[in-house]
């Protein structure tokens, strides 16, 4: 079921929004003759739309691992508490 949810996220904005991207290009490289200043314009403007977004995108992979966050469980804590103890009163 994920992987249908994934499919189906990748068709419905990654596609259209590449295929865009490719129409805008290729309709201003032969409508324009300083095709540099075009391309370091939408460089900037992605760069920017990535610095301003790019920790919201990425925030839900960052989130779906909870494996790699280290927890003590309580018999960790007490087992840790009597060491200390052990280690004051010597």
């Amino acid at each position: 079921m994920k992987t249908l949810i994934v499919s189906f996220t990748i068709w419905i904005f990654v596609v259209p929004a590449v295929v865009t991207v490719f129409l805008i290009f290729t309709f201003l490289a032969a409508h324009s003759q300083d095709r540099h200043f075009i391309f370091a314009t939408f460089a900037l403007g992605f760069s920017i739309l990535t610095m301003v977004w790019g920790p919201f995108w990425l925030e839900p992979f960052s989130s779906a691992h909870p494996k790699s966050q280290h927890r003590s469980n309580s018999i960790q804590e007490k087992k840790y508490e009597k060491y200390l103890e052990g280690r004051v009163r010597s």
